[in-house]
C-alpha cells in the first residue's frame, strides 16, 4: 500500500524538521477521513501520536482519527463515569484493554467501552496504527491538543527535545477531566488531596489543562507538516 512521510514538526520558516514523522497510508481509510475533515493534522512528538478532529471541539461527543507510532506512549488506564467510548481500527491492529480483557481490532472492527469500565489502548505492533474514536466528551480532545501544543512549545522536553507531561502537569490534567474521567493512577481521595495542594502550585507555576491557542487549526498548520494527498 502506498505511504507518504508527513506530520513532522515545522521550523520557524515553515520547513519540516527531522523530528518524529508519520507514515501515512495515502489510500487508506484514515487518509480519506483526513481529506474529508476541515481540520488540521496535530501531533504530540514526544508521545508518538498524531490526530485530526472530524468534528468541532464544541461537539458534545466529537470524533477524531488518531495515529500511533510503533513506540507511541501508552496512556494510563482510566474510567469514563457516565458515557461510552467507541474505537474503530482503520490501519494496523489496535489493542484495547477493557476491564482486563484484551481486544485486538483489525481494520474495520470496533469495540465500545461501557461507562464505568477501566480501559486503555495501545499499539503493540511494529508499524503505525490508525483508529477512529467517538469520544465520551469534548474535554478529552481539548486536553489532548493542549498537551500536544505544550510539547511543541518545549514545555515537556529538555535540550530541544520533545517529551511528555511531568507529574505537575498531569495533576492539572487529571483534575480538569475528573467530572467525567477518572485516571486509575491513584485512589480518588488521594488525587483530590493532591489537587488541593500540589495542583494549586502547578497552576500557579503556569500549568494549564486547556489552552485555546492549541485548539486553532492555524496553529497546527504552522507547526506540523500537513499531508499532501492527491498530488
Amino acid at each position: 500500500m502506498p505511504s507518504i512521510t508527513t506530520g513532522r514538526p515545522l521550523d520557524e520558516h515553515g520547513d519540516s524538521t527531522d523530528g518524529p514523522a508519520l507514515e501515512l497510508d495515502s489510500d487508506g481509510r484514515a487518509a480519506t477521513l483526513f481529506s474529508e475533515s476541515p481540520h488540521a493534522l496535530a501531533s504530540g512528538p514526544g508521545s508518538g501520536t498524531w490526530s485530526v478532529m472530524l468534528d468541532d471541539f464544541g461537539a458534545d461527543r466529537p470524533e477524531m482519527v488518531v495515529w500511533l507510532a510503533p513506540d507511541a506512549a501508552e496512556l494510563p488506564a482510566h474510567v469514563h463515569r457516565t458515557r461510552e467510548e467507541t474505537f474503530e481500527a482503520l490501519t494496523g491492529e489496535l489493542t484495547v484493554v477493557a476491564d482486563g480483557e484484551t481486544h485486538r481490532l483489525a481494520p474495520g472492527e470496533s469495540h465500545t467501552v461501557d461507562p464505568g469500565t477501566e480501559h486503555y489502548f495501545r499499539n503493540h505492533t511494529d508499524g503505525f496504527v490508525a483508529f477512529r474514536v467517538k469520544l465520551p466528551w469534548a474535554k478529552t480532545a481539548t486536553t489532548q491538543y493542549t498537551v500536544f501544543g505544550c510539547d511543541h512549545e518545549g514545555k515537556f522536553g529538555g535540550d530541544d527535545e520533545y517529551g511528555e507531561p511531568g507529574p505537575m502537569h498531569a495533576l492539572v490534567l487529571s483534575e480538569a477531566v475528573s467530572e467525567e474521567t477518572h485516571l486509575a493512577i491513584a485512589p480518588a481521595f488521594v488525587q483530590r488531596a493532591a489537587w488541593a495542594t500540589l495542583g494549586r502550585l502547578a497552576k500557579a507555576m503556569g500549568h494549564s489543562a486547556v489552552e485555546e491557542q492549541f485548539l486553532d487549526d492555524d496553529y497546527w498548520r504552522e507547526t506540523v507538516e500537513q499531508p499532501k494527498l492527491g498530488e
